[in-house]
């Protein structure tokens, strides 16, 4: 195509006055002044990490009960006896491989409804034990898992902490006492095909009794 040197500035001139598109990929963003481009950012991607989904259970003496179901008593622990995240989001999977660490947070909650914070654990130790002063209040856990910001360089995932999980015990009772437990049976003697009923009393180390007591029971 040949044009004039007239020509030519006008195509010129219309070409530099021309708006121009930008089309912004995951590490640049088009600039508001049409023309002017931004420099780099990064991008806020990655995975939010999963909730925590852990199972916790009370243990005693080698045996182990449902923190859903049994009263805790000084000289228990509570412990994760399974460990399970939930399903991670799926925001944007560039450069998606960071880690986490789960962190804990263990609360007493009193009779009336106030709470304070035992302790905080980065990472979690996943095990606390039951202590005397502990009684007639119940422990609650909150649990979380934080992004290690080493493992997500040259981006920042959004968010960067979980989802919480709560665990909450029963109110803690007082220990029980073996040498104040009292045993009675409502015949001494039996004949062949005939049965007795064994009642037992279980008491604290103060002497009051204990109720919905499990009984570990051997022949």
């Amino acid at each position: 195509m040949c044009m004039s040197k007239h020509n030519l500035i006008i195509y010129s001139l219309l070409l530099a006055a021309a708006p121009i598109s930008v089309l912004a990929d995951s590490s640049t963003t088009s600039a508001a002044t049409v023309g002017m481009f931004s420099p780099p950012t990064a991008p806020s991607v990655g995975h939010r990490p999963g909730t925590p989904r852990d199972g916790y259970e009370l243990k005693f003496n080698g045996l182990d009960f449902s923190i859903e179901k049994y009263t805790p008593f000084p000289g228990m622990t509570i412990e994760r006896y399974a460990r399970n995240v939930g399903i991670r989001d799926p925001d944007n999977n560039y450069q998606s491989a960071e880690t986490f660490t789960t962190v804990c947070t263990y609360y007493q909650i009193n009779k009336d409804n106030s709470q304070h914070i035992l302790k905080r654990e980065n990472p979690c130790e996943h095990k606390f034990n039951i202590q005397k002063e502990h009684r007639g209040s119940k422990i609650k856990l909150e649990i979380y898992n934080e992004t290690d910001m080493a493992s997500a360089s040259g981006y920042t995932p959004a968010p960067s902490v979980s989802e919480f999980q709560y665990i909450e015990t029963e109110t803690i009772s007082n220990t029980p006492s073996r040498d104040l437990t009292v045993m009675s049976i409502d015949k001494s003697v039996l004949s062949p095909g005939e049965s007795a009923t064994i009642t037992t009393i279980v008491k604290d180390i103060d002497g009051n009794p204990i109720n919905e007591v499990y009984i570990n029971k051997s022949v």
